[in-house]
């Protein structure tokens, strides 16, 4: 017999936006069960691993509330610090600028998040995977959940979204993740390209290694993810471990990202950065949002209204600006010769308005 469950909320997916919401519903009242379809919280991933340090994220989303406390994490999180972020043209031309940011251990990110939810009362169910919705009712491979209001933080393809009728992702990017072993320079390395078509590759400094990656546009791509992956690794002569890979919203913000039923957040909402794929802090800030005004609607009728207001309040600006500076770009990608000819008209000062969501003439 099917167990049954009953709760205010249900958040599905405990990645940073679920466990966020999940821990701010718990923390204002509500009765919060979250769930999470791997066994293990954080493990597998496939992500880059790098944050912004707090004062670069409060220069990137401005009207977000009460950055410092939401992106105080400990010091056991953080693997290295950066302060340069070095950006290479086709022809292999530097850009290096300023820069402030953190790579971390993704795996133990997200289970310290997850811990602070379940600090703060939130139940956590791992093994748990979310099938559908009838009316309130939700069921999952393991129990059936009653629940008054559901949050979706089940990632780029997200089936909470189809059950509530909400939209999903159309613009999916792929790419590919590995850790590497060996001694790097304690910058930021972006590579524009053929090496990556449409997106970019990386290698992002960690303690004993670095992250290493690369994210494609499928419009320009000739080739699998994992070929540019595995082009990128010999070119680099880097010893790379086993890669893991995913999908990166790149088509902005969805609208609308609530209904009677319920929240999307995180990258089941696009809540990534079009210009360099970054998700985890507007991951956070949003993820802050649906729990607070999730608990609001269950306790006290508060409009559902409210999570979309506030989202584009403290976030939308500069996701618009970074979705319509890709846009822009995408013209630049048929062609090495113009991209190459675009980046240094827009020298470094641009390029670093570029990757902190700021317009390319203010």
């Amino acid at each position: 017999m099917t167990e049954k469950i009953s709760t205010d909320i249900l958040v599905v997916g405990a990645g940073p936006a679920g466990s966020t919401a999940a821990e701010y519903a718990a923390l204002h009242g509500a009765d919060v069960l979250l769930i999470e379809r791997k066994k293990e919280i954080g493990i597998p991933f496939a992500c880059g691993e790098f944050l912004p340090s707090i004062d670069e994220v409060k220069k990137i989303f401005p009207e977000a509330t009460d950055i410092g406390t939401l992106f105080d994490f400990p010091k056991e999180l953080v693997s290295l610090e950066t302060h340069k972020l070095r950006i290479y043209s086709p022809k292999l031309r530097v850009y290096e600028f300023e820069f402030d940011g953190f790579t971390t251990y993704r795996d133990r990110f997200d289970r310290y998040l997850a811990s602070k939810a379940a600090k703060a009362g939130a139940k956590v169910l791992t093994g748990c995977a979310f099938i559908s919705i009838d009316r309130n009712k939700v069921m999952t491979n393991q129990c059936e959940i009653e629940a008054k209001l559901v949050i979706g933080a089940d990632g780029p393809r997200s089936r909470v979204a189809a059950s509530l009728g909400l939209p999903r992702n159309k613009e999916l990017y792929p790419a590919m993740t590995a850790q590497a072993i060996g001694d790097f320079e304690p910058v930021v390395e972006m590579y524009f390209g053929n090496i990556a078509p449409g997106g970019y590759a990386w290698i992002l400094p960690k303690r004993g290694g670095a992250n290493i990656g690369v994210g494609i546009s499928p419009k320009f791509a000739r080739k699998t993810v994992g070929k540019y992956f595995e082009d990128f690794v010999k070119w680099k002569q880097l010893n790379a471990g086993r890669p893991t890979g995913k999908y990166v919203p790149m088509g902005g913000p969805l609208h609308p990202n609530y209904n009677d039923k319920g929240f999307i957040v995180g990258d089941a909402a696009g809540h990534v950065m079009a210009v360099n794929g970054g998700g985890i802090p507007i991951a956070l800030i949003c993820g802050r949002i649906a729990g607070k005004v999730a608990a609001s609607c269950v306790r006290s009728g508060e409009s559902m209204a409210r999570y979309g207001e506030a989202c584009r309040k403290q976030v939308e600006k500069p996701l618009r600006t970074a979705l319509r500076t890709k846009t822009l770009a995408d013209f630049c990608w048929g062609s090495q010769r113009r991209l190459e000819l675009a980046m240094r008209i827009l020298g470094k000062r641009r390029m670093a308005n570029i990757i902190r969501c700021k317009r390319l003439f203010p």
